[in-house]
């Protein structure tokens, strides 16, 4: 039987947006939280289209195949708007250069 390799990645604990689901011997690490809605809007898009093409198959009333697709577009387009969420921050110029000067007065510390 093949051997399977895990990756191994070190979690940082200390992020906010980091998941951890724990169980009585596994933890699963999620690198943020977007990650997770990512992957729960992927299957009830999924999810939505068949059961839309189920019930036009089945040849259940068109209200509920429309209203499956219409949904499932709904999710479809919330996809873009996840990673954008995910991949912009909106931060104060201000506090963020003073935390720069901050950092780095402790590195010129730390370094003497």
């Amino acid at each position: 039987m093949p051997e399977i390799k895990h990756k191994e990645r070190e979690p940082h604990l200390d992020k906010e947006e980091d998941v951890i689901i724990k169980s009585e011997r596994f933890r699963i690490y999620f690198q943020n939280y977007y990650t997770i809605i990512s992957l729960v809007n992927d299957i009830l898009t999924g999810g939505l289209y068949f059961i839309g093409s189920i019930s036009n198959i089945l040849g259940a009333p068109v209200i509920i195949g429309n209203i499956a697709y219409l949904v499932g577009g709904f999710f479809l387009l919330m996809r873009p708007i996840l990673k954008i969420f995910r991949n912009v921050f909106i931060y104060n110029e201000e506090k963020y250069q003073r935390e720069v000067i901050d950092v780095e007065i402790e590195n010129e510390d730390q370094s003497e």
